[in-house]
């Protein structure tokens, strides 16, 4: 009689499910010894899936902090010298970071759209009787527009209030929060001995921060600003001089082209003097995938030896077995079964092996994660391939380990199986 497609399918679904069965139930039979062989895999699973996941984490955290810089942005800072270097670099003609150096980047190239100017102000602010300590920054008018920042109430400053050096002020939304009715719109906050009138608060600035990072966002929710000039009112060193100067460029995939450009601006006008420093975003990001690259490449090799070891230790244990179980494996080639069933029986045993120390790995990994980001604060992101990759490298430590024990059972002879005792 004549089988059916369907038939055979249903009669390998019940020899595999009979086979897992056995396997299942000779593991039950020895678990401690089972246990213990998959502790191996299990501790890789473990570092594997809390190291991708707590680096994944601080990758964002770390990415997330340079785009608020502005992916089109070119920040140019200006250097903290020793009065030494200062004078070395004003005697080789160096001027430091000024505001002329604006209009030389615009002229320089095309591609440059916008550049504002940053000075910071080291002043005391008070409000009525209440004392703040707010960063104060003098800016230009166009300086809401590169750095993405938006007024809540208000408006920002004016080019008429830079030309004018009028005493006017933004504030930040945790600064105007603080001060109540004084730090809205038509309210006064007092700066040193000079009063400045409140024209705009900003809104709400969801700052990203990472621990322990190179480059560092303003809180301008903390943050006070002025037109850039009036700093010369309040006696704040000399006139046009910054300390930073932010170049918006046209396009995010001109950036980099741009960069060599506003280098060499900076090169003839400071004399080849190392008072600035240039910081482009978007190298960030690219030296922050390339770390994080290597860091996993790193991490994955870790994990991989410690499922290297735990599967020569399912290994090992497999052996064992088939030693021990010599007379039940000539038992059930006597009854009938092939070699290719003992093969079966003995691969599936490690591959279950494997798998539960994968899966349990995968649980206690997680659970390793979740207490390391509330104990230690720690941003983590679990992503799928770190828990998927873990428990595909299981398997096939399962199934590249257990098939020489496998095949070491199915070439046993019979009857010299049956005669031990």
């Amino acid at each position: 009689m004549a089988v059916s497609l369907p038939d055979l399918r249903a009669i390998g679904r019940s020899k595999a499910i009979a086979s897992l069965r056995y396997a299942a139930r000779s593991l039950w039979l020895h678990r401690m010894r089972a246990i213990l062989s998959t502790l191996g895999v299990v501790c890789g699973v473990i570092s594997f899936v809390a190291m991708i996941s707590i680096g994944e984490g601080a990758k964002r955290e770390t990415l997330a902090q340079i785009e608020q810089l502005g992916l089109r942005n070119v920040l140019i800072r200006a250097m903290a010298l020793t009065a030494e270097q200062e004078r070395n670099a004003r005697s080789r003609g160096s001027p430091g970071l000024k505001f002329s150096d604006a209009e030389r980047l615009k002229a320089a190239s095309t591609e440059v759209q916008e550049v504002a100017a940053v000075r910071e102000l080291r002043v005391t602010t008070l409000a009525l009787t209440r004392e703040l300590a707010p960063q104060v920054l003098a800016v230009t008018p166009n300086f809401i527009k590169v750095q993405r920042l938006e007024i809540d109430r208000g408006r920002f400053i004016s080019d008429a209030d830079v030309w004018q050096r009028n005493l006017v002020c933004v504030l930040g939304y945790g600064v105007s929060s603080a001060l109540g009715e004084a730090g809205r719109p038509g309210g006064v906050l007092r700066i040193e001995d000079a009063l400045c009138s409140v024209v705009g608060v900003l809104k709400r600035f969801e700052r990203k921060s990472a621990k322990n990072a190179a480059i560092s966002v303003r809180d301008y929710d903390n943050a006070v600003m002025l037109p850039l000039g009036a700093d010369a009112m309040l006696g704040q060193g000399a006139a046009g001089t910054v300390d930073e100067l932010i170049a918006e460029i046209s396009a995010s995939e001109k950036v980099l082209q741009t960069v060599p450009v506003i280098r060499r601006v900076f090169e003839l006008t400071h004399r080849g003097i190392d008072d600035y420093r240039l910081v482009v975003p978007q190298e960030l990001i690219k030296q922050a995938n390339q770390t994080q690259t290597n860091f996993n490449i790193v991490l994955g090799s870790i994990a991989a030896i410690s499922l290297l070891v735990g599967g020569i230790g399912i290994m090992n244990t497999m052996l064992a077995s088939v030693s021990e179980r010599t007379r039940e494996i000539g038992i059930r080639r006597a009854v009938g079964a092939t070699r290719e069933h003992i093969v079966a029986q003995f691969l599936t045993e490690a591959v279950i092996l494997t798998s539960a120390g994968g899966i349990l790995g995968v649980i206690l990994g997680l659970a390793g994660v979740t207490l390391v980001s509330a104990v230690a604060g720690w941003k983590v992101a679990v992503t799928a391939w770190a828990l998927l990759l873990p428990l595909a490298m299981s398997v096939l430590a399962g199934l590249f380990f257990g098939l020489y024990p496998a095949v070491q059972a199915a070439r046993m002879d019979p009857i010299e199986a049956l005669r031990h005792v």
